[in-house]
């Protein structure tokens, strides 16, 4: 027999507090062709708490975004991505297929914000390469 117990109001939020699942952390698609920039990123960004997945190429990136794109909340990507596929593309393509994830580019082209301004894209950041690392937290933070 299971006995009723009355709680008051503190206890019930206690435990609430030690039942609740814990919130999930969320989680950045790195996109670059550099695997050593790929790595270097990729521990900062877990070091913010935060879960990263990676793609070297847009064409793996496609695919993880095709698979689970409701898992990714973000997308930080590299526009210097392979020959076959132009960063920029490659955001216009995942617009062209429906995908709007908050996107924050990571470029060594200094006179790329004009060229993304005049572009219709879900682009919410814009961070030269090489960034300083606590820029790029402070724009990750904000684009979450």
């Amino acid at each position: 027999m299971i006995k009723r117990v009355d709680l008051d109001d503190e206890e019930l939020r206690v435990l609430r507090e030690i039942t609740a699942p814990a919130p999930r952390r969320p989680v950045v698609l790195l996109v670059d062709d550099d695997r050593a920039l790929l790595a270097r990123t990729r521990r900062l960004i877990e070091r913010a708490n935060l879960r990263c997945l990676t793609a070297s190429s847009g064409a793996v990136a496609l695919r993880r975004i095709r698979r689970d794109e409701a898992a990714i909340d973000l997308l930080v990507s590299g526009l210097a991505l392979e020959s076959g596929g132009p960063g920029l593309a490659f955001i216009r393509e995942l617009n062209r297929a429906g995908t709007f994830l908050p996107i924050i580019v990571l470029s060594a082209r200094i006179n790329l914000g004009d060229e993304l301004s005049e572009t219709p894209l879900n682009v919410l950041g814009f961070l030269p390469k090489p960034f300083d690392p606590a820029s790029f937290l402070h724009t990750l933070s904000h684009s979450l």
